[in-house]
């Protein structure tokens, strides 16, 4: 009998797999190591049965993306979540954005800690941001707004995202009551965070799944080209028909819509001004790579 299932976990070679509302604890042929085949939490899987509630893996299903550190299949949505404090780094919320759209996942923008956000830090952050995604407001430790972030669980997998102390597992924690992760604490003297995350594993979450780690492979653009770093901003995208170059990179070219949309005060200028620091970097890297 063959079934097909989500690997919601694995532990030393081990997988359980998810099937029909009940867990299934598979192994992988001698031929995937064979072939070093890799199955990863989030996979899409078949598997036959061995006995009553153990299988083996037959085929890995087609993988819509595999996000890394930690190694995530089948992500689709991404929590990006910031807070009042600490300080947030609009330059990182900028590179996951860019990540997500590059790897076909939907970001959400998560303001987390609203009892101490004042309505002009959010209006300020949704009018930067509300063209490109969807944007919420919680507050986790006072469980409030969570019922909000349902409709993004839908038959979806979902993983947290952000710079450290910001709120993330405490969102888990207050979705999953029963999770008891634990909480990196803000440092008083650096007003950063800590890593308190460290293995993966899927929980059911409404009706769909989400990652008890983050995603920190998203902190970081991969594989984009600088020149075409501008393909992953739709409201530049948006504005771009009316510049003279068809692939104007919105820098250096002459008659550009989007430079022009920024002098005007109809395109966030710190934005900008974060996209240009962001192309900057990823040219340096290029040359430097060869």
């Amino acid at each position: 009998m063959i079934k097909q299932g989500l690997v919601t976990k694995e532990v030393g070679g081990v997988f359980t797999v998810m099937s029909d509302n009940a867990n299934y604890v598979c192994f992988a042929p001698k031929k995937f190591r064979y072939n070093h085949t890799e199955i990863y939490v989030g996979d899409k899987v078949t598997f036959s049965m061995l006995s009553k509630n153990k299988g083996l893996i037959e085929q890995i299903l087609p993988r819509r993306n595999l996000i890394t550190r930690p190694q995530i299949a089948n992500v689709d949505v991404v929590f990006v979540v910031i807070a009042p404090l600490p300080q947030p780094d609009l330059g990182l919320v900028d590179k996951i954005l860019v990540n997500c759209f590059k790897n076909d996942v939907t970001p959400v923008l998560v303001i987390n800690k609203t009892d101490l956000a004042s309505d002009g830090f959010v209006q300020q952050i949704c009018s930067c941001y509300s063209k490109v995604c969807d944007c919420v407001q919680v507050s986790a430790i006072n469980n409030d707004g969570l019922e909000v972030l349902r409709p993004y669980f839908l038959n979806n997998v979902v993983c947290f995202a952000g710079q450290s102390a910001v709120g993330k597992t405490s969102i888990l924690n207050a979705l999953i009551p029963n999770l008891n992760k634990q909480t990196g604490e803000l440092s008083q003297k650096t007003q950063r965070g800590t890593h308190t995350t460290r293995h993966s594993q899927l929980y059911c979450c409404f009706d769909g799944y989400v990652v008890d780690t983050t995603g920190f492979s998203l902190l970081e653009i991969v594989d984009v080209h600088s020149k075409q770093l501008m393909l992953y901003y739709d409201d530049m995208v948006q504005l771009s028909r009316d510049c003279r170059y068809n692939m104007c990179t919105h820098t250096a070219e002459p008659d550009c819509a989007v430079k022009r949309a920024v002098e005007e005060g109809a395109f966030d200028k710190e934005r900008y001004q974060r996209y240009c620091t962001i192309v900057a970097e990823l040219a340096t890297a290029e040359r430097n790579k060869y």
